[in-house]
């Protein structure tokens, strides 16, 4: 240690040498160049204060316009830390939740109210997605929460790194969608419902929009008429198939009447139609307007009455028509008399005729026999008239014909073709003939019987002979 005292001896003697030779401060400069050293130390701190006091302000300024931004936000909106713990939310989110900032601000989000908040769904949010996506929209979550009952919320959430405190804050916005999901509900079960009314129509039907766009049809459309849901939903009615909707009277339908009458019922079509032939349509037709769309649609119901009518003309011509020569009978013959009585048609002329002998062959041949000869007799006189004449069988074998718009002459030019005929000719056929005319209405009755009389005297001349 000793050794160590006299080593460090010759040390103090030099530095103190050294320092001899150094110039002396004197008092005076030593104060100076501390005052120097304290004003730039001053002049450093007021530089600090005011940058300082920039950036705070800039702070303020920056904190205060977020915080409008948040504040003008019309939906719910919470600001949470990287911890999940709420920074700040707007007056949405406290007025939509019915909670206050005193019970929110700074606690952690599963922690809220009755931990309305801890729900699986959110988790999933913060906890998988956000890790890998900064941004998320429209994520769904239904839940019951506290004093507002069952809510369907749609969140977006934004994560955003804030570089001054080299950290992570989650902005985290909320729609409350409940109503909207519930009209949506609504409208989807109307829709439901309205097509299972559509399905259930046993007829043919189609919704139209208002530019005659098909929205919806039902499964008896596609099957009667022979197309396809994707050859027919969103196209123009005009446009389906082989364009064979394209029909003039269903345009008339569309264009003209419904314009005018919301609803119109028992329009019938008739039309060659792709795949199925010729049909008789029945249409039946409503304008609707709908006030969610606002605008209207169409309700097209078709019938088929192709057989309906097939039958209605097939019981008409029964009940108009002589079942053994098919020619009109004594009803109907009646009803086109007085039908031209009342009409423009005159000269009428009336040609009476009875077949000869037809007694004589039911009793030697037998009746088939006889009906062979009536049938023959209708062939003949109804082949030696104009198509517009009323030829009918009015009696056993009686037979009589209207020919509107003629004069004797011409009914005594067809009575000569029947006589001309062959059957009658050869024998085969025997036919008296009485022919008159009326020029009027008042006449006609008068023409009738004496179209029958000479008739009669026709058919003595004729056995005479």
């Amino acid at each position: 240690m000793d050794i160590d005292k006299d080593k460090g001896a010759p040390e103090a003697k030099l530095r103190r040498q050294a320092e001899e030779c150094l110039p002396t401060e004197t008092a005076t400069e030593r104060h100076h160049r501390a005052k120097e050293e304290y004003q730039r130390l001053i002049h450093e701190l007021e530089v600090y204060r005011i940058e300082m006091e920039r950036q705070n302000a800039e702070l303020r300024q920056a904190q205060e316009y977020a915080e409008n931004i948040v504040e003008t936000v019309r939906e719910p909106l919470v600001v949470l830390d990287a911890d999940l713990k709420i920074l700040t939310a707007n007056q949405s989110f406290y007025a939509t939740f019915k909670v206050t900032p005193e019970a929110t601000i700074g606690n952690f989000i599963y922690d809220l109210g009755n931990r309305q908040w801890d729900i699986p769904k959110l988790r999933v949010l913060f906890e998988e997605i956000l890790p890998h996506d900064t941004v998320f929209n429209d994520y769904e979550v239904e839940h019951d929460f506290q004093g507002i009952g069952r809510k369907t919320i749609l969140l977006n959430a934004r994560q955003i790194f804030r570089e001054n405190i080299g950290s992570h804050i989650i902005l985290l916005a909320m729609e409350d969608i409940t109503d909207r999901k519930r009209l949506e509900t609504e409208i989807q079960d109307a829709r439901e419902y309205a097509e299972d009314i559509v399905e259930t129509v046993r007829e043919p039907l189609v919704v139209l929009d208002a530019d005659l766009k098909i929205l919806t049809a039902n499964q008896s459309f596609y099957e009667t008429f022979k197309v396809t849901p994707e050859a027919t939903i969103g196209n123009f009615i005009y446009d389906l198939g082989n364009r064979q909707w394209d029909i003039p009277k269903l345009r008339i339908l569309f264009e003209e009447i419904l314009p005018h009458d919301t609803v119109f019922n028992g329009y019938e079509v008739e039309h060659d139609f792709q795949g199925i032939g010729r049909k008789i349509i029945l249409l039946n037709a409503r304008q609707i307007f709908r006030e969610n769309i606002g605008s209207h649609i169409i309700l097209l119901a078709m019938e088929d009455i192709t057989d309906r009518k097939e039958i209605e003309e097939a019981l008409r011509h029964v009940s108009t028509h002589d079942s053994l020569t098919g020619l009109y009978n004594r009803a109907f013959f009646d009803e086109e008399l007085e039908r031209l009585a009342h009409g423009r048609m005159f000269p009428l002329s009336i040609v009476m005729a009875d077949v000869n002998d037809l007694k004589a062959v039911n009793d030697t041949l037998g009746h088939a026999a006889g009906d062979n000869l009536i049938r023959s007799a209708a062939r003949i006189i109804l082949h030696a008239f104009r198509g517009e004449d009323i030829v009918a069988r009015i009696g056993g074998d009686e037979f009589a014909v209207l020919l509107p718009g003629t004069d004797e002459k011409v009914a005594e030019e067809a009575v000569m073709r029947v006589k001309n005929s062959p059957e009658i000719i050869n024998g085969q056929v025997s036919i008296a003939f009485g022919i008159a005319s009326a020029e009027n209405k008042e006449q006609l009755a008068k023409a009738l019987k004496l179209g029958d009389e000479r008739m009669y005297q026709d058919k003595s001349l004729q056995k005479e002979s």
